[in-house]
């Protein structure tokens, strides 16, 4: 564990300047030479700031409230802390005109961990700096914990710290509510959040009450979280993505709707909050606000990590129910165009096609019997295709059923499910799906088939992992996911429990050509995936304690 004693700067360390303006970027790099920080990156839009910061860890952001184009510092703080993007001592500052000051602080309590009035002078800069740097320096106790994967010691440093004598009690206490949740032990974090609201009310507290309770199935009590932050601090806008999250949850589709059209007319620019839009105005009927909201988010996940091929196919099916098969076929060229060689999206493509010249035949047979062949084929690739995305599977299931396939589009909804056990956005479309087709009890008992398995096997190897048997919990995932092996969360998991196996017990080739192959894998099914960059950085690091080599297909797929 760190020296928490060692004097707290930044000299060596990594950060990332964030601006429109190349002389503001010049500037503020100026600001951080003086400070001893040399390894400096800039970036002047968003997305440009979102791939260097899922590539590196940076000891300090400084990024430009305005970058334009309706997107600003705090929904890219946001993306970070929803992504993991940044390290527990990783200082984020954000620079601002006086007229935004009102804006910036009303998420302020979401933690931007400082702001920078403009125009401001050098010494001004540093100073700012060096005061985060004196809050946030001490998580630097934990980052090593946390990097090599070792929740369990993350967790115990943070209770050592907060049984002390610090100043920063309320902000160990913060980043022990993220660990639990990060290892899934909600009830704890529930736990905790309430002990924290009971002496003082924040607004991070409510939000992370609210994220706890829904992951125990506490419905009720997490809608009165949001709405709680959403009455009180209306531009802390992943209060409503939230609690639009619970309102499905517990039935309510339209009220979901209604929060969420309400907070993309508040922050427009987010591919993930437009296609949840869409889907939900899908699942509502509203056919013109489905398509604006899924085109939308299309066109904001181009050039990004969270692209997905099976928006396309979502959007066109939208297109094809408002009768509109030319809209579909110019959805199907925009995919053709902009996944080049995805085999995947390649699946997609022929599920268009299928569609379309089905809708176009009418009660041809021959017609009927061509989209059939070309869906068949589309099947064929698609059970060729390792570790296949879910949402692809589930555009699948949606075709197979519309071709009156049902045991075809069963087999592709359960592998979707199995693949993505934990994503609630996934179980509602599975659910959309089974409503649609009128038969929700089937839809409910896949669901509950699905996830039993993979919950139980989580918690047997916690359990084994508490009780100190390392080999065990990793032996538990590694077994699993000879039949899981799409489920991001269990290849994480896995990779998780070799790498504290091998740094308590000592090197172990077997285990670590393992952990090697699940990290690639999870590279391809979630590139933006926070936890496993974090992993990532632990499986180099417990590369470099034994002396070995990493090997090169990691080292460039990271690069």
């Amino acid at each position: 564990m760190a020296d928490t004693r060692r004097p707290l700067t930044l000299a060596g360390g990594r950060a990332l300047v964030v601006d429109r303006a190349s002389e503001m970027r010049a500037a503020i790099g100026r600001g951080l030479n003086e400070l001893g920080v040399v390894d400096i990156d800039y970036a002047a839009r968003s997305g440009d700031a979102v791939a260097r910061l899922n590539q590196s860890g940076y000891d300090i952001v400084l990024c430009e409230f305005d970058l334009g184009q309706g997107f600003d510092g705090v929904h890219l703080f946001e993306t970070c802390q929803r992504h993991q993007l940044l390290k527990p001592s990783t200082i984020f500052i954000l620079v601002t005109g006086e007229r935004r000051v009102a804006q910036v602080m009303s998420a302020a309590e979401l933690a931007p961990d400082d702001y920078l009035l403009k125009p401001f002078s050098g010494g001004e800069l540093i100073g700012r700096i060096e005061r985060a740097l004196r809050r946030k320096g001490r998580f630097r106790l934990i980052d090593e914990a946390v990097r090599a994967g070792d929740y369990l010691s993350a967790l115990t440093a943070c209770d050592t710290a907060t049984a002390g004598d610090t100043q920063d009690i309320a902000e160990f206490r913060r980043m022990k509510g993220r660990l639990l949740a990060q290892i899934g032990e909600h009830a704890s974090a529930r736990d905790l959040y309430r002990e924290l609201l009971a002496e003082h009310e924040t607004v991070w507290a409510l939000l992370g009450l609210g994220r706890a309770q829904f992951a125990l199935y506490q419905y009720g009590e997490a809608q009165q979280c949001f709405e709680r932050v959403r009455a009180g601090h209306d531009l802390v806008i992943e209060a409503y993505d939230w609690l639009a999250r619970t309102l499905v949850a517990q039935g309510d589709p339209a009220g979901a709707q209604a929060v969420l059209a309400e907070a993309a007319a508040k922050s427009p620019l987010v591919a993930q909050r437009q296609r949840v839009l869409g889907r939900l105005a899908h699942r509502n009927g509203d056919l013109a606000a489905a398509e604006a909201g899924i085109n939308q988010a299309i066109e904001l996940a181009r050039t990004s990590f969270w692209r997905d091929a099976a928006l396309y196919g979502e959007l066109a099916r939208v297109q094809l129910e408002r009768d509109d098969p030319g809209g579909a076929r110019r959805t199907a060229a925009r995919l053709k165009n902009d996944f080049r060689g995805d085999a995947a999206a390649g699946v997609v493509h022929q599920l268009i096609d299928a569609a379309v010249t089905s809708h176009l035949g009418g009660e041809s047979r021959a017609e009927r019997d061509k989209a059939r062949q070309v869906l068949e084929e589309a099947c064929g690739v698609l059970d060729a295709i390792d570790d296949a995305p879910a949402s692809v599977l589930l555009e699948a299931a949606h075709a197979c059923y519309a071709s009156r396939l049902p045991d075809a589009g069963a087999g592709y909804a359960r592998a979707a499910l199995r693949s993505s056990h934990d994503d609630t956005e996934l179980i509602a479309s599975v659910e959309g799906l089974y409503r649609h087709i009128g038969d929700p009890e089937t839809g409910a008992a896949l669901i509950k088939a699905a996830t039993a398995d993979i919950l139980e096997l989580n918690n047997e190897a916690v359990r084994a992992a508490q009780s100190g048997d390392l080999a065990g919990a990793a032996e538990r995932f590694v077994t699993a996911l000879e039949s899981l092996s799409g489920n991001v969360q269990v290849l994480l998991n896995a990779v998780n429990a070799i790498l504290v196996l091998v740094n308590r017990d000592g090197w172990h080739a077997e285990y670590m050509t393992l952990a090697h192959g699940y990290l690639n894998r999870v590279r391809k099914l979630d590139p933006g995936n926070g936890k496993a960059r974090q992993l990532l950085d632990a499986y180099r690091r417990t590369l470099r304690r034994y002396g070995v080599d990493a090997p090169g297909t990691l080292v460039a797929a990271a690069a």
